[in-house]
């Protein structure tokens, strides 16, 4: 018995850590090359070991590990929704808790998704598992968890890479095809330490061969050109954290602040946060007014977040004042934040319970650009510069892009810095400049190439200013073919390899 209990103990100890402990560790790993930490490269080595870990399993211990990494990679990272629910959606802590950790198991089953997937393939040769199934797979689960219910694609990998050289992709092929890059990089570099003599030839000639690729790639600054005169533009953080900001008592703080941080601007145009005017906008139509006759004596356009009434509920819009004309409402809402897509039973129940829960109206789909001075300004509001098709609706006509958020409601996480990238990746899809506007920070004026040109620290009170804006015209190739060529061969190689995977194993039995 002795003899039997010390290899099994071994045994066990050794199943148990490439079941649960490394791929845990992989995936928490996997967060510090996301904002605010930078790191990419681990995100590139945190796949590597996923990727070893699925080399040889089933499909239930490949689905099994895909998942564990997924608990690590989205318990980590996305951690922060906890702080609105609780703190700002009165949510008892239990019940907040709960909710975060559904919304991780959720998202880990798309990893577990791509392990399943990667087990009931592993009979094909490694170069083509590698290379091409491993990395096809987690293509569409990406995909997929952008639109399945209203989509929740934060953390997709791509966005790790916004400050590595492999930025230069994202005009070409957006922020899921530099994830497919990561993961092929990943499969090369395990078929270099783990492959045959073949395989590892192949991956050698397949790095030495990336920076002649990478070369190659047009600057951002190809895809698109300048377009008209430039603007100067102002952008103001008034600085209200959400225990305040919706506070009766704080309205007139709010309204003056503002006002004053605006009124020492000349700026053509000065955009205001998410709702920095957090009450209907029929409610002070004569301080809209004035603000307007200021504007306009100035030749100015002033962009605010606000709400407008609809029916019985409200939209949240951005409207313009002065010299500029407009409106946008926003028309995708933030699920359990704007909209709770629950019977009406649970919202008398969270009624009962006191838990403050949302109902604004889902903005047209098709809205046209506010225009400012000739220039065409495409908008979103918050959570919408997580989706690039949101984003391409208002191109290419629009020439600039304005993002107004409140991250307030995750104060103190590492959230708003996820945020703040995430819009960095849009502008650079985009070949455009994007004026970020947030409540409490971080606001940003980023450039067309995606650099962040200017920001503020978060929980001041700020005001961005740059004296020259410059509109940009064109359609980058993202742009103009979207994600549909990723969902036909992410697709295809799903059903090849299952269809591949199912001869091999019958000439195997």
């Amino acid at each position: 018995m002795q003899r039997f209990s010390g290899p099994l103990l071994l045994a066990m100890i050794r199943r148990l850590g490439l079941d649960l402990i490394a791929p845990v560790i992989c995936g928490g790993l996997l967060t510090l090359g996301f904002a605010p930490f930078g790191y990419w490269p681990l995100t590139l080595l945190s796949l590597i070991g996923l990727v070893a870990l699925w080399w040889h399993a089933s499909i239930g211990r490949a689905a099994g590990r895909g998942f564990i990494f997924g608990l690590g990679y989205f318990g980590t990272g996305l951690y922060w929704p906890y702080v609105a629910i609780h703190s700002f959606g009165h949510a008892p802590a239990p019940l907040a808790g709960g909710l975060i950790a559904l919304l991780v198991a959720y998202l880990a089953l798309y990893p577990a998704m791509v392990g399943a997937l990667a087990g009931a393939t592993r009979r094909v040769p490694r170069p083509i598992w590698a290379l091409v199934l491993v990395p096809g797979f987690w293509l569409l689960s990406e995909l997929a968890r952008g639109r399945v219910g209203t989509g929740m694609p934060w953390l997709s990998l791509g966005y790790s890479l916004i400050d590595s050289p492999a930025s230069k992709l994202a005009p070409v092929i957006g922020v899921y095809g530099l994830s497919l890059v990561l993961v092929v990089a990943a499969g090369v570099l395990c078929l270099l330490f783990a492959g045959t003599l073949a395989s590892r030839v192949l991956a050698a000639f397949l790095i030495a061969l990336t920076p002649v690729a990478l070369w190659a790639v047009p600057a951002p600054g190809h895809w698109t050109r300048p377009a008209g005169r430039a603007l100067s533009a102002s952008i103001v953080q008034g600085d209200f954290g959400e225990a305040i900001k919706t506070q009766p008592s704080s309205l007139s703080l709010e309204l003056s602040r503002y006002e004053k941080l605006t009124a020492h601007t000349n700026a053509d145009l000065v955009i205001w946060p998410e709702t920095a005017l957090p009450v209907p906008a029929d409610r002070i139509r004569p301080y809209l007014n004035h603000l307007g006759a200021m504007a306009r004596s100035k030749q100015q356009t002033i962009l605010t977040g606000t709400l407008v009434p609809h029916h019985q509920t409200y939209y949240n819009a951005v409207i313009s004042l002065g010299k500029g004309h407009g409106h946008y409402y926003k028309r995708h809402l933030v699920p359990f934040g704007e909209y709770y897509p629950v019977p009406d039973f649970v919202k008398h129940w969270m009624d009962a319970l006191k838990i403050r829960y949302g109902g604004l109206a889902f903005g047209p789909q098709k809205q046209a650009p506010i225009h400012v001075d000739g220039v065409d300004i495409g908008v979103s509001i918050c959570f919408e510069d997580v989706f690039p098709r949101e984003i391409a609706k208002a191109l290419p006509a629009a020439s600039i892009l304005v993002n107004v958020t409140n991250d307030a409601w995750f104060a103190g996480t590492i959230g708003p810095a996820q945020h703040l990238q995430i819009a960095r990746m849009r502008a650079l899809e985009a070949g455009r400049p994007m004026l970020r506007a947030a409540n409490t920070g971080i606001s940003a004026i980023i450039g067309y190439a995606g650099h962040a040109r200017q920001t503020t620290p978060q929980f001041k009170v700020a005001t961005l200013n740059s004296p020259k804006v410059q509109p940009r015209e064109g359609m980058t190739p993202f742009v103009a073919l979207g994600n549909a060529p990723f969902w036909w061969a992410s697709g295809l190689i799903t059903f090849v390899g299952l269809i591949g995977a199912c001869i091999i194993r019958r000439r195997h039995r």
